[in-house]
């Protein structure tokens, strides 16, 4: 039994195999997320603190490089867009673009930091965060530089993702030349920043709950208030439609018809939802292209998110993992 009515097991799989057909460009803030995995067996005679017996580390692409690399493992052609510092972390960016056959356009920043989140995790719980970065809005010149690589042999890509984590590379001069640059093409933005007017002109964007709140200056919305702050927002933007990720309550998705519906969300299991929204944007958007259908983009993204949330960390999904946990 397919997992909605209203679309079989059949089109649930061409969708997701048609992936395979896409190439997508991922622009954004570009994060490496370190785990450091362990165990706790007592507490420190320095100071009531656990003591970490580490038994593995792992780096994993976070931010715009986790949209990315959710593409890749979807089986889509992926080019990612990014800044990084001229510290150690450049080649591990590289090194792990390569392993995942993302195509990067990064580039190194003198004087930056890369944004590091490091995580120390025993008995699958996060004991520790501790983050390294730089947030300074970065200079026109590199911003030109980028802007120059990125619309260079743009004909390939079928859409475009904006991932901004509000790290200082999405100025809202370079945001805006890419999205009037690329109007041809659907644009879908996950937005971090408190100024959605820098997004103005994107197909839709996909904040949170609270993402949107902050935005639309209402702190008290009322689930039934949705729709009508959406529509306004869409207006106000020039947008096609938009798209607010809701939690478990799933994700409410108001199309370029002034259609709107709540997808219920469709997670298995709930162990880390870190990086689920980066899984959400990365499967929506080419369900988006394949489809051109929103509702069922957002029914395919639920899926795809569904699994990545049974994960412990920064995560992604193939469509394998799709098939099987939902016997399509």
């Amino acid at each position: 039994m397919s997992p909605y009515n209203d679309i079989s097991k059949n089109a649930l799989r061409t969708l997701f195999n048609d992936i395979s057909t896409l190439n997508i460009l991922v622009v954004g803030d570009l994060i490496l997320d370190n785990y450091i995995w362990g165990s706790v067996s007592r507490i420190s005679p320095e100071a009531p603190v656990p003591v970490i017996q580490v038994k593995n580390k792992e780096n994993r692409l976070g931010g715009a490089g986790n949209v990315a690399a959710n593409l890749a493992s979807l089986g889509s052609k992926v080019t990612l867009a990014g800044i990084c510092g001229n510290d150690d972390h450049e080649n591990i960016l590289f090194e792990l673009c390569h392993q995942k056959n993302i195509k990067p356009l990064i580039q190194e920043i003198p004087g930056r930091h890369t944004t590091m989140k490091s995580r120390v995790i025993a008995q699958h719980q996060q004991l520790l965060r501790i983050d390294e970065e730089s947030c300074e809005p970065i200079h026109d010149s590199t911003a030109v530089a980028l802007y120059k690589q990125i619309v260079s042999n743009s004909d390939r890509y079928d859409g475009v993702i904006i991932s901004d984590y509000n790290k200082g590379f999405l100025t809202t001069g370079l945001t805006s030349d890419i999205l009037k640059y690329f109007s041809g093409k659907p644009i879908i933005v996950d937005p971090k920043s408190n100024d959605f007017s820098k997004y103005h002109g994107a197909t839709t964007l996909k904040p949170n709950r609270k993402e949107f709140v902050n935005a639309i200056r209402h702190p008290d919305l009322k689930d039934e208030e949705i729709g009508e702050y959406a529509k306004r927002l869409v207006s106000d933007l020039g947008l096609k439609g938009l798209v607010i990720t809701l939690g478990d309550q799933g994700v409410f998705v108001l199309d370029s018809n002034q259609n709107s519906l709540t997808v219920p969300t469709k997670a298995r299991e709930v162990f880390d939802v870190s990086g689920a929204g980066d899984t959400f944007i990365a499967t929506f958007l080419a369900g988006l292209i394949i489809s051109d259908n929103w509702f069922t983009a957002a029914k395919a993204a639920n899926l795809a998110s569904g699994v990545v949330v049974g994960k412990i960390g920064t995560a992604t999904v193939t469509i394998d993992e799709i098939f099987t946990n939902y016997e399509l």
